[in-house]
């Protein structure tokens, strides 16, 4: 039953005209609708009862076994309870008068008076019930009570008092209700759109901009026959719908997202340069680069202060580093530009340049942020601060160095909200993960992991300690910094201002009963020495190098005037590694491999453990390399992987130790044993479509 025909009974049975019955069952209504806004129930004696139910956002299947998923949106829905004397009454017509309900319900079918009188098109608009609360607020009559007589219908005043001139938005709202339609979303199902890696077209981003896609939070995404896709994070913001509808001309149809990825859509309007750009051309650099110091260090507790150029600039370029997953961010002087370098899956790319006169106000702005002294502008500096980053606790390493047009300043990011990964996620398998796996057995010895900076040391000691942990040991680390913070592990951060050094910390270590030790570094004989009396008196140590192969780290220690013998009774096990990019594997595709390389390949494989030659003679020669897609942002790699070389320190290998032979010789006994070199590791990764044989070559060959 419609609103219409439920106007057409009640003047029948009335005896009124249909207009009168029709303004009638509106006051009824708007009534309702006035009471409901200010409570959650209004009873009516004789009726029933009206109230509200929320109904909270899900997700479902449209169609159900489909697959496509889509979210049904909260909602505010109107449901009704008649009273008991009520129902009796209208079984009683329903008999005594069948011919009124004949087109309302099938023969033999039970009486549904809560089903004829919900299905009315009564819809309790948020904010129609606000104002209607607010004009029940100021004086206006409330629905008489059920026990005086109904108004006469033919003398009823108009329902509302003629409206003042409204906003077209709002009366185009106003009109579409009436129509029977609704605002996007509402008791609806939208979609949901995962939009954190398009790439979207310059021209459909130049149909909302930029100003209004931040202000409504929506962004295009799509153009499909005079339909422009928007992506908003309230579909069901009616206004803004109007408002987008205008400026673009186009038929819209919204879709529901997140706000981290309206952001990631909205930073492809501009890029980083535009971006800083903009803060510079609005900024006033009509002063000093030291007032601009001092102003910032005045807004430290705020890095977004738009009052604060200077700090605007340089939370622009961290957020960004972060966001782009860069692990160091340069900023370089030279003679007329400040060029800003970020290294992204270990290989710098550049990013921005910025003008030369406001190079001093920027490194002023980062040693504030360092607690470094501003006018020290000969020596180098080291420091770190942290910001808070999408609502992530990020760190950032400092380190300044005067150059020819000024201080170089670099930042190694460390993110906290990392936290431990797996040997196989760092690329740990076959051969080498299985003797790394039985060496972590031991009660006692060193594990040493080799390579140079910024090649995943500290990410694959942490995999180890990640294997080691359990309420049964107590796990100690010295670090230069601290980069993951992990529960359950105590953790200490040198400083070697203060003489809190690798040696002096490990000298309290040792007396704090740890069974395993892990320190950040082996810098000097000292700390070394310690670290192998460590391991040879009942703990496990676990440390880094800077050698360039596994068999390096021996002749590195014994150069540290470590004793042949004390090495082979404390170090039982040796990684080495690289890290390379990761194929995209969204844009992946079979490369062909050039003559000359593909020998040189075969020669690698010839010489690698006969297991492993098994699996390659059995593995089909493909090769492949991204393309470049959204993804990846056009590089053709996301991610990076480890490449390995897992030492045993066997007898044979102890016996070239103590006759201090080279580390060619430990290596090839090593390769005799069964060690998979590292060059070898990165073939087999290769093949399986992890790397690209570029990266191999480029990490592996010195």
């Amino acid at each position: 039953m419609t609103q219409q025909d439920v106007c057409s009974t009640i003047a029948k049975a009335a005896e009124i005209d249909e207009e009168a019955a029709g303004k009638l069952v509106q006051v009824t209504f708007e009534t309702i609708a006035r009471e409901l806004s200010v409570g959650e129930k209004v009873e009516v004696e004789g009726l029933g009862s009206f109230f509200t139910v929320n109904f909270p956002p899900e997700k479902v299947e449209d169609p159900p076994g489909s697959g496509n998923i889509v979210i049904n949106l909260p909602s505010l829905e109107l449901d009704f309870e008649p009273d008991e004397d009520l129902v009796e009454r209208v079984e009683k017509a329903q008999k005594d008068n069948p011919e009124l309900f004949a087109d309302t319900e099938e023969e033999g079918s039970e009486p549904a008076i809560e089903t004829h009188l919900v299905s009315t098109p009564l819809e309790l608009d948020p904010e129609d019930l606000a104002r209607s609360a607010a004009q029940a607020q100021e004086g206006e009559e409330a629905a008489a009570p059920a026990s005086e007589p109904l108004p006469d219908p033919t003398n009823l005043p108009d329902p509302m008092p003629t409206p003042e001139p409204e906003d077209p938005r709002e009366a185009a709202k106003k009109q579409a209700l009436a129509n029977g339609e609704r605002p996007l979303g509402r008791a609806s199902s939208v979609e949901y759109v995962d939009i954190s890696h398009m790439k979207v077209e310059r021209e459909i981003l130049s149909l909302i901009p930029v100003h209004m896609a931040k202000q409504y939070s929506a962004v295009p995404i799509d153009l499909t026959e005079g339909v422009l896709t928007v992506a908003m994070i309230d579909p069901e913001d009616f206004d803004a719908l109007q408002i987008l509808q205008k400026e673009t001309g186009l038929a819209l149809k919204a879709v529901l997202t997140t706000k981290d990825d309206i952001g990631a859509v909205l930073d492809q309007y501009t890029g980083l340069q535009a971006e800083l750009e903009e803060v510079i051309e609005h900024a006033d650099m009509g002063f000093s680069s030291k007032d601009i110091a001092e102003a910032s260090q005045e807004d430290l507790q705020d890095q977004t202060n738009d009052n604060a150029p200077t700090a605007k600039i340089v939370f622009s370029l961290m957020k960004r580093a972060v966001k782009e997953h860069a692990s160091d961010v340069h900023i370089e002087p030279y003679e007329s530009k400040l060029m800003v370098r970020f290294r992204i899956d270990g290989v710098l790319q550049s990013r921005v340049e910025l003008p030369k006169e406001i190079q001093s106000a920027v490194i002023s702005r980062l040693k504030i942020l360092s607690n470094l002294k501003i006018d020290e502008q000969r020596l180098p500096q080291d420091g770190r601060f942290n910001l808070i980053i999408d609502k992530r606790q990020v760190d950032f390493r400092l380190s300044t160095m005067p150059v020819v047009y000024g201080e170089k300043v670099v930042m190694r990011i460390l993110d906290k909200s990392v936290g431990i990964i797996s040997l196989e996620e760092v690329g740990l398998s076959d051969h080498g993960l299985e003797v790394l796996k039985n060496n972590m057995e031991r009660s006692h010895g060193m594990i040493l992991v080799t390579g140079p900076t910024g090649s995943g040391k500290t990410t694959s000691l942490y995999a180890v300690l990640g294997k080691m942990m359990a309420d049964t040991v107590n796990i100690l680390t010295l670090e230069d910094p601290v980069e993951y913070r992990i529960e359950s592990i105590n953790q200490s951060q040198v400083h070697n201002e203060i003489g809190y050094t690798f040696a002096a910390g490990l000298r309290a270590v040792v007396r704090q009963d740890p069974d395993i030790v892990m320190l950040g570094e082996i810098r000097d004989q000292e700390t070394a020495d310690m670290a192998v009396h460590a391991a040879l008196t009942g703990h496990i140590v676990l440390s880094t190098l800077h050698t360039n192969d596994a068999a390096g780290a021996f002749p590195r220690l014994i150069d540290m005037d470590i004793e042949p013998f004390l090495i082979t009774s404390s170090v039982h096990t040796v990684i080495a590694q690289r890290l390379a990019r990761k194929v995209c594997q969204e844009c992946k595709q079979e490369v062909k491999i050039e003559k000359e390389e593909l020998e040189e390949i075969e020669e690698e494989i010839a010489r690698m453990p006969k297991h492993v030659q098994e699996e390659m003679h059995r593995t089909e020669r493909k090769f492949y390399k991204g393309a470049g897609c959204p993804v990846c942002g056009g590089k053709g790699y996301k991610g990076r992987i480890g490449i390995f070389e897992v030492l045993d320190v066997s007898e044979p290998v102890r016996k070239l130790i103590l006759q201090r032979l080279s580390n060619t010789d430990i290596a090839a006994q090593a390769v005799k044993e069964g060690m998979v070199t590292m060059i070898q590791d990165g073939i087999v990764k290769a093949m399986r479509g992890l790397t690209s044989m570029e990266e191999v070559w480029r990490v592996t060959k010195e």
